[in-house]
């Protein structure tokens, strides 16, 4: 891989991690211990690590998993469509399924974003 396509990749993760972790910031006054991505063609797979809030944790702890989770499914799905508009953003892509899931227990989401198919046009074999 060349270094231009490299830095380009470096790029783009970055600004989905700044991206990602504003969110968890701004709107949930938590702050997530890491993103990672690994970018396919037309797939994007995220995990993000340390994402049970403080509130969570404390269901958790107090043997209330079941409420936990029902918090988690509720914020889960405020925040995935701002993930998914992220995404969209950030890769110039449509993204047309968005699959997540988040374990309490191991305190971590996965997710993949699959993109529409855009066959490359004639002259665009050096883009991302």
């Amino acid at each position: 891989m060349n270094k231009n396509k490299v830095r380009i990749i470096k790029q783009i993760e970055s600004r989905l991690s700044d991206n990602i972790k504003d969110i968890y910031r701004e709107q949930l006054e938590h702050k997530l211990d890491k993103v990672s991505y690994q970018l396919f063609e037309q797939t994007l797979v995220i995990t993000l690590d340390g994402i049970i809030t403080s509130s969570e944790k404390l269901l958790k702890d107090y043997d209330r998993l079941d409420l936990a989770k029902q918090v988690r499914k509720t914020i889960d799905s405020i925040i995935n469509p701002q993930i998914k508009e992220i995404i969209e953003e950030v890769l110039d892509v449509n993204v047309v399924d968005y699959l997540s899931d988040t374990t309490i227990d191991n305190n971590m989401t996965g997710a993949i974003a699959v993109f529409e198919f855009k066959p490359k046009e004639v002259g665009d074999k050096d883009k991302v």
